[in-house]
């Protein structure tokens, strides 16, 4: 393979799993996410069937059920993290955390691991999503999605543009995973370009978070059971606050400018996720 241009190469994280020896440490592991898993499941189903549905029924002021279906969304995300934390299964670190909490804020983040959007919605009391339209129809997440003000990604992309500018006009924090899903183990990163160009047609700026983590870590192709025999790392690096005017010249096409942004971010996140962290992996990773 030729010497690819920067940020065009693999991931650092992104390594196929190698096997992992069974021994007590990793068979209790195994059995912890399991249980964790199996918890946070239960506890969806619990409150897809009482709270969320009561959230919508009768709390008619639509403001007002938004904030709590989220802070409840927050705060169930919020006790899976620490339960994952307190039975050995994870440890994580967070920096430039306060970054995280500005009103009209657009988050965009990398997508290594299963539980990243958990872990962003965790340090955000009230974040907004744009999720699949089709969880709109499922029994078990219909309510919670519909108590939260979630966005669904409808096929028309102009509907997906104005309900996201409605959610930053008001104050809202916007997560998006630019890939779509979960990152390609041994591959490039690759962004599609709807983040780029929600932040050019709403010319809102951007707060990168560069998720690391190490192996063995609920990636793509990697089984939750086979877990390593010391607690996977994850570190959430948030950035400064990416101006996007460069990319809003005027005369300038937004579907250019948009293309070129993508390009820009897909660069800035390859070469961030391959920097070195020798200062959080080996303490982390015990």
């Amino acid at each position: 393979m030729s010497t690819p241009a920067p940020g065009a190469g693999p991931s650092s994280q992104g390594s196929p799993a190698a096997p992992v020896r069974l021994t007590l440490a990793t068979a209790w592991r195994a059995a912890a996410t399991g249980f964790c898993f199996a918890a946070f499941g239960l506890g969806q189903l619990l409150l897809a069937a009482t709270l969320f549905p009561l959230l919508v029924l009768l709390v008619r002021n639509e403001r007002e059920r938004i904030r709590l279906g989220r802070q409840i969304v927050n705060r169930a995300f919020r006790l899976f993290v620490s339960l994952m934390s307190l039975m050995g299964v994870l440890r994580y670190r967070v920096r430039g955390r306060e970054r995280l909490n500005q009103p009209g804020t657009l988050i965009i983040a990398n997508h290594p691991s299963l539980i990243d959007v958990v872990f962003l919605i965790s340090f955000v009391p009230e974040a907004d999503c744009v999720v699949k339209a089709s969880l709109f129809t499922n029994p078990f997440t219909r309510y919670a999605l519909l108590a939260a003000g979630y966005i669904p990604s409808h096929r028309d992309p102009e509907q997906v543009l104005s309900a996201c500018r409605a959610s930053l006009r008001a104050g809202g924090i916007l997560i998006v995973f630019p890939e779509g899903t979960r990152s390609e183990p041994g591959q490039p990163l690759c962004f599609k370009r709807g983040a780029a160009n929600l932040a050019v047609r709403l010319g809102c700026d951007i707060v990168p978070v560069v998720i690391r983590v190490g192996e063995h870590n609920l990636g793509k192709r990697c089984r939750w059971w086979r877990v390593p025999a010391r607690r996977m790392p994850y570190d959430f690096e948030v950035k400064e606050r990416l101006d996007v005017a460069p990319w809003r010249k005027a005369g300038q096409e937004p579907a250019i400018a948009a293309r070129e942004l993508t390009a820009f971010l897909t660069d800035y996140f390859g070469r961030e996720v391959r920097t070195p962290c020798p200062s959080w992996l080996p303490r982390l990773n015990n």
